[in-house]
């Protein structure tokens, strides 16, 4: 039988977990929302449950349009991860008796997970991002030690896990993207590069970006920039722009609908990252299926399995300096622009679009539904022991980003004030 066959005859549903907040752009979300509304169109069973960081639940990013589409979803207010947060993401489920539990981001989510797959319902924990809070939880929670499954976006991060015997066997599913209607042509008047993301300085390093970019606009009359996305350090990045005499060639156009990024994007000839650490973005998955070439700085993660050195872009150090040439170069080199193109465009196309990555989703869906055991209802301990901090965690408790920003930065923050819990 056919995975989608086998996961439309389900008698239970797939339950999903992921954190809400208002205007959120995360690259989870936006993959989330797409595959809920995919499996939930395919005959699919699905639900989610939201944990919302905010005041009103009515302010969720996605809340409405999944239930416009049918879809169950229960969400609820939270601002600390406690034993509270674990007993009602086991009572959810309960009420829904899912067939298998697909966490995604949230500590808690994942603990849950944990304990209720040692009770037979199958998990997996989502490894998104090379991010030392990700790794974290894999060390502490090892889900194959409790009936779950190591998922990574990149062959980086599951060859790490197994290196760090975090898992014996793992999957690998990018995200994948929507395969764009708009295609980039070669421009050198303007010569427009972009950044699309969360205007941040934790890990996409907007302060690398912008300084790049300044470089570049000094260097030649020709190059014109776009901001795509917004963030804790949208204010200071526009007023620091515009100190630089610049505010009208670096322009900030805040956050926009996925239909809208990727039209903005085709009218851009590079795409810029100088990220500390990614999975395989989804702003740069977008900007190569409309044939925008990449310029990124090379970090182990998942970028080199994309991003080939002046064959699908071009990879850089972390000084803006070389940031800076590599822009100007491809807008002086239009034959290097185009081979790079075409050839980016190909290799999203054929192994990184949403249909090509949702087919290897339902594989590995159906999979886990083979593995269930669970007999309802789950048992709910009184007393949930919450391990003691991972050092990862500690350290980021006394940084003080905010949940517009990084949604786990701000929960690193208030927990600073309670006891607080990573995956055990």
């Amino acid at each position: 039988m056919y995975p989608l066959d086998k996961l439309r005859s389900l008698s239970k549903p797939i339950a999903f977990g992921h954190y809400s907040a208002k205007n959120d752009v995360g690259g989870v979300t936006s993959w989330l929302e797409r595959m809920l509304l995919r499996l939930h169109s395919d005959g699919v069973p699905v639900n989610l449950l939201l944990h919302h960081f905010g005041k009103d639940i009515e302010e969720s990013s996605i809340l409405s349009r999944l239930r416009d589409a049918g879809i169950s979803v229960e969400i609820e207010t939270r601002s600390l991860f406690t034993e509270d947060d674990v007993r009602g993401i086991l009572a959810f489920l309960n009420r829904h008796q899912p067939q298998i539990f697909l966490p995604q981001c949230l500590e808690s989510m994942y603990y849950a997970g944990s304990i209720a797959g040692r009770f037979g319902l199958p998990w997996a924990l989502s490894m998104r991002s090379d991010d030392p809070l990700y790794w974290a939880i894999a060390e502490m929670v090892t889900p194959e030690t409790s009936g779950g499954m190591l998922v990574g976006v990149s062959e980086y991060i599951c060859n790490l896990a197994k290196e760090k015997h975090l898992a014996k066997y793992t999957y690998t599913v990018p995200s994948g993207t929507p395969l764009s209607p708009h295609t980039a042509s070669f421009s050198d008047s303007p010569f427009r590069v972009a950044f699309s993301g969360r205007v941040v300085e934790e890990q996409k390093r907007i302060s690398l970006v912008l300084a790049a970019m300044v470089q570049a606009c000094r260097l030649d009359s020709r190059i014109e920039c776009l901001i795509l996305g917004d963030g804790a350090a949208r204010t200071t990045s526009e007023e620091w722009v515009k100190a630089q005499g610049l505010g009208d060639r670096i322009h900030f156009l805040g956050r926009l609908e996925p239909s809208a990024v990727q039209a903005q994007l085709a009218q851009c000839q590079a795409l810029l990252l100088m990220s500390d650490y990614e999975g395989l973005p989804v702003a740069l998955l977008e900007g190569m299926a409309s044939g925008v070439v990449p310029v990124v700085r090379s970090i182990p993660s998942g970028i080199p399995e994309i991003v080939k050195h002046t064959q699908t872009g071009l990879l850089v150090d972390d000084t803006p300096e070389q940031a800076a040439t590599a822009i100007i170069n491809l807008a002086n080199n239009p034959d290097l622009w185009l081979r790079c193109s075409l050839a980016s465009k190909l290799l999203i196309t054929q192994n990184y679009s949403e249909e090509v990555c949702y087919q290897r989703w339902l594989n590995v869906i159906a999979e886990l539904s083979d593995r269930s055991t669970v007999r309802y209802p789950i048992p709910i301990p009184r007393k949930i022991p919450l391990p003691p901090p991972h050092p990862v965690l500690a350290r980021r408790d006394r940084r003080k980003p905010t949940i517009s920003d990084r949604v786990f930065s701000k929960v690193k923050r208030l927990k600073s004030k309670v006891q607080h819990f990573i995956i055990g």
